[in-house]
C-alpha cells in the first residue's frame, strides 16, 4: 500500500489478468489522483470525512477497463477512458469504459468521464461521445439501463461527459454500451449446443490462446444440396457489444421451434462466427487484437499460406480459412456497432449481387428497426476490410453499422431487447432474400 501525506488512497493489486499486473481495486478519496498502471501523483485537497467508507473504483472482471481517476471530492470523480492504440501506436480509439463503484448506496455521485479524443484512419480528431450518446449504468451487473438525458452533460468544448446519480444498492456498475462478455457467450454456445440442430466447434486461438467458434444450424433431415448459405459474424471490434446481442438473437430464432425457423432451416445453412476480437472482449479493449492488429483490416493482405500472419492476427486467419472452406455464400453480414450512422455498405461490383443486396437493405429497412442515414451504394474506397473478401473469393459480404446513438424509429436509445429483437428478424430477412 502506498501512503500519501495528504487526502488518502489505497491502491490494492489483487491479482494478475492473463500475465498482466495491474491495479484491481482503487479506493479513492480526497485530495489524489491516479493513473491506473501507470502509478499516482498527490495534490492538496482538504481532510476527507473518515467517518464514510471510501467509494471505490474495480474494474477486476471480465471486460472491465477504466484509466486514471481523479477524486474531486467523497463522491465525485474524474476518469480518463483508457482507450488503445494500433500495433504502430497510432489510431488510439477511446470507445470503451466498464468499471465498478462499490459504497454507494444513497449517495449523490458525480463522475465527469474525459479523455474521449483520439484517432480514426491515421486521422487526429475522432470522438467517441457527443450530445446523443448516453452511457449505461446496472445496479445488478446484468440488467442495464441509459442514463436519463438530464443526468448526463456533455461538454462539447471539452469533449467529456459528466454523469449523476444516486444508487440504490451498494455498487453500481458504468459502461458505454450494455456489455457482453466471452462468459455470456459461453453461456449461449452451451445452450445452442444443446439443439440437435446446431454444430459448435472451435475453429483456431486467438493472439492469447482464447477459443474462436463457428456454429452451423440446419436441418440435417433435409439433404444440405440445394441448401441457401448466409453467414453471420459479430465483435470484431471489441467495444461494440451491440452486435453480439444481435448475434445472440439471431442464434436463439434459428435454433427454436419457432415454425418459421423450422421451415429456413429445411432451406438454409446457417453460419455463425459469434465473437472474433475475444481477447479484447476479454481484456477491456477497444478494436485491437493482443498484438495491436485492427480485426476488420487487413483482411486481402493476410495469404492463408503465410504463417507469418497466422501469428500476428490469428483472428482473421482463422475466421478467414472458415469462410474460404464453406465454399458457396449467398449471403454473409459482417455486424458492427458505430456512433450515430447507420447503413450496410459492401466492395461488390456484380450487378445481380448487389440487386439482391439492395432487396436487402430495402426490406430491413421496411420491415425492421434498421434505420439507415443513407441510401445504399458499393464503397468507392476499398478498404482492406471483411468487405474485400467479394474481390478475392467472390463472398456477397456487407458490413452492417448500426449505432448507439438515440434512432429515430426506435424513439430511445437501442436496449438490449432492440438488438436481441433485430436479430430474429435480421437472420429472417437474410435467409428470405438468398432464397429468392
Amino acid at each position: 500500500m502506498k501512503r500519501a501525506t495528504r487526502g488518502f488512497v489505497a491502491w490494492r493489486t489483487l491479482g494478475y489478468h492473463r500475465g498482466m499486473a495491474r491495479p484491481l481495486i482503487l479506493l479513492v478519496g480526497w485530495g489524489l489522483f491516479l493513473w491506473c498502471d501507470r502509478g499516482f501523483a498527490q495534490v492538496p485537497a482538504p481532510a476527507a470525512d473518515t467517518t464514510m467508507t471510501p467509494v471505490t473504483f474495480n474494474k477486476n472482471f471480465e471486460g472491465g477497463s477504466i484509466g486514471r481517476i481523479e477524486a474531486q471530492g467523497p463522491t465525485s470523480f474524474r476518469c480518463w477512458v483508457e482507450g488503445q492504440c494500433d500495433q504502430r501506436g497510432h489510431n488510439r480509439q477511446a470507445n470503451w469504459y466498464y468499471f465498478r463503484m462499490d459504497h454507494v448506496k444513497g449517495r449523490e455521485l458525480t463522475v465527469t468521464l474525459t479523455d474521449f479524443v483520439g484517432e480514426y484512419n491515421d486521422k487526429p480528431g475522432a470522438v467517441a461521445m457527443g450530445p446523443d450518446i448516453v452511457p449505461v449504468f446496472s445496479e445488478d451487473g446484468r440488467r442495464w439501463e441509459h442514463f436519463k438525458r438530464e443526468a448526463a452533460t456533455w461538454d462539447a468544448q471539452r469533449k467529456e461527459v459528466t454523469l449523476r446519480l444516486r444508487p440504490t444498492s451498494d455498487s453500481v456498475w458504468i459502461a458505454h454500451v450494455p456489455p457482453y462478455t466471452p462468459a455470456d457467450l459461453a453461456r449461449l454456445l452451451a445452450e445452442v449446443d444443446r439443439s440437435p440442430h446446431a454444430r459448435v466447434e472451435v475453429v483456431g486461438k486467438t493472439t492469447q490462446g482464447r477459443d474462436l467458434h463457428l456454429v452451423t444450424v440446419t436441418d440435417l433431415g433435409v439433404p444440405d444440396a440445394g441448401k441457401k448459405v448466409v453467414w453471420l459474424m459479430a465483435r470484431q471490434h471489441a467495444w461494440e457489444a451491440g452486435t453480439s446481442y444481435v448475434m445472440e438473437g439471431a442464434l436463439r430464432f434459428v435454433t427454436s421451434d419457432d415454425a418459421g425457423a423450422a421451415e429456413l432451416r429445411r432451406k438454409t445453412i446457417f453460419k455463425f462466427t459469434p465473437m472474433v476480437d475475444v481477447d479484447g472482449c476479454a481484456t477491456g479493449k477497444v478494436r485491437f487484437n493482443g498484438n495491436g492488429y485492427d480485426v476488420n483490416r487487413h483482411w486481402r493482405e493476410v495469404d492463408l499460406r503465410d504463417k507469418r500472419f497466422l501469428q500476428l492476427m490469428p483472428e482473421v486467419w482463422y475466421t478467414k480459412k472458415a469462410i474460404v472452406a464453406a465454399g458457396h455464400i449467398d449471403f454473409m453480414v459482417n455486424l458492427h456497432n458505430t456512433e450515430t450512422g447507420e447503413y450496410l455498405t459492401t466492395q461488390a461490383d456484380d450487378p445481380a449481387v448487389l440487386k439482391r443486396m439492395q432487396r436487402l437493405h430495402d426490406a430491413l429497412a421496411e420491415r425492421t428497426t434498421f434505420d439507415p442515414t443513407g441510401t445504399f451504394a458499393p464503397v468507392k474506397e476499398k478498404v482492406d476490410d471483411t468487405n474485400s473478401l467479394f474481390g478475392e473469393y467472390r463472398v456477397p459480404v456487407m458490413l452492417m453499422e448500426q449505432r448507439i446513438a438515440m434512432g429515430r424509429k426506435l424513439g430511445h436509445w437501442p436496449e438490449v431487447e432492440d438488438r436481441l429483437k433485430f436479430g430474429r428478424e435480421l437472420i429472417g430477412v437474410m435467409a428470405e432474400v438468398a432464397g429468392e
